[in-house]
């Protein structure tokens, strides 16, 4: 089993001939179920799908949002006249990325995925595998840019409850995000951060999507060195058993949401121009698993926050340490904070100390309250 056969892709805007040979599809895979919400319930959902860690597409959950339904609908064409003169940081490959206006990089689309097409097209002709891909805004925390875009969907939907939201708002991770892109940005399969569940729609455009059961893994990740298959060109070498792998394979359509469970991985690649909204949330029958990691990860904020002087931002270069923690992103971290790596875990233990102080004199409140 390989990658490089045609893709579906009816639309004439999905590229040219090289572009959709590029897209991966395989031969075994497995189609994943789409349901309207007229034929499911939030709890039946939540029983057959999401405890029971099942990817499935709702076709309409996202109808009635104003970013998906409302006359300010998040199109390309409603960022660039709404949010053209933002500044973005867009991955282009390079470490320093892309440093552009909004509307200058919606404005150069078809530019960008010309070029790429062009150049994968030239390494197949030479017989290499290609990584050419147009720069992507990804994981754009865009709330820190404009507040306001919060208003555009449901905090909480019934279909994918969150029981971040029932956390202390300082626990509460930043995973909500944008991405948009044009077509052919694709991202590498990967599992999501913290094995949270997520769910994810498609504003406009339309993304291929292929994942793996959790059960799979083993056929598509190396232990030793801590990567996944490249679906565009696989290592078979690598990945000896890779053949033995068995996707979920399907098309998001405009205005469809897709859950995507919790440890599955999972790849995705843009079919056409596109804008896409995902949010990882806490699962009910995840709550065990994730909660620890909320601790430490409201214990790393606060601190870099005590040393900052100022509430942290989702897209502070901090923030990944306050996520992930490890020693090269505590050393990062202390490096960007002005401090070594043994005063920023200094100012760790006594930002917890601070913690279990304060938690303990309101347990003491409580106490004589009652």
């Amino acid at each position: 089993m390989g990658a490089g056969g045609d893709a579906e892709t009816p639309s004439s805007t999905s590229g040219t001939t090289a572009a959709r040979r590029a897209v991966p599809t395989f031969p075994n895979a497995v189609a994943c179920e789409k349901l309207s919400c007229d034929e499911i319930s939030p709890e039946d959902f939540a029983r057959l799908y999401v405890t029971r860690a099942m990817p499935c597409v709702l076709t309409d959950v996202a109808s009635s949002w104003p970013c998906v339904g409302g006359d300010a609908r998040w199109t390309l064409e409603h960022f660039k006249r709404a949010h053209g003169n933002l500044d973005v940081v867009v991955d282009d490959g390079t470490r320093e990325k892309l440093r552009t206006s909004m509307a200058e990089y919606v404005d150069a689309f078809d530019a960008m995925a010309d070029r790429a097409e062009a150049a994968a097209a030239e390494a197949a002709g030479s017989g290499d595998a290609s990584d050419a891909t147009p720069p992507y805004l990804r994981t754009w925390n865009f709330y820190d840019d404009v507040p306001g875009m919060l208003d555009g969907f449901p905090a909480d939907s019934p279909y994918f409850r969150d029981y971040f939201k029932t956390l202390k708002e300082e626990w509460q991770p930043p995973f909500t995000w944008l991405f948009l892109g044009p077509r052919g940005a694709r991202t590498r399969l990967h599992v999501d951060v913290w094995h949270t569940d997520a769910w994810l729609t498609m504003i406009e455009g339309r993304k291929k999507f292929i994942m793996y059961h959790p059960a799979h893994l083993k056929h598509v990740f190396d232990e030793r060195t801590q990567t996944y298959v490249d679906l565009h060109a696989p290592d078979l070498e690598k990945f000896p058993d890779f053949a033995r792998a068995v996707p979920v394979e399907f098309i998001l359509e405009e205005g469809e949401t897709v859950y995507i469970p919790r440890k599955f991985p999972h790849y995705a690649v843009a079919l056409t121009h596109t804008v896409s909204l995902t949010v990882n949330f806490l699962a009910s029958a995840n709550r065990r698993n994730v909660v620890e990691r909320c601790v430490a990860y409201a214990n790393r904020r606060s601190a870099c926050e005590f040393v900052l002087g100022r509430q942290l931002k989702a897209s502070d270069n901090v923030m990944k340490f306050c996520v992930h923690g490890g020693d090269i992103n505590k050393t990062m971290a202390a490096s960007i904070l002005g401090l070594s790596a043994e005063e920023l875990e200094g100012k760790m233990r006594e930002k917890k100390r601070e913690l279990l102080r304060r938690e303990a004199a309101e347990a003491e409140r409580e106490e004589e309250a009652a």
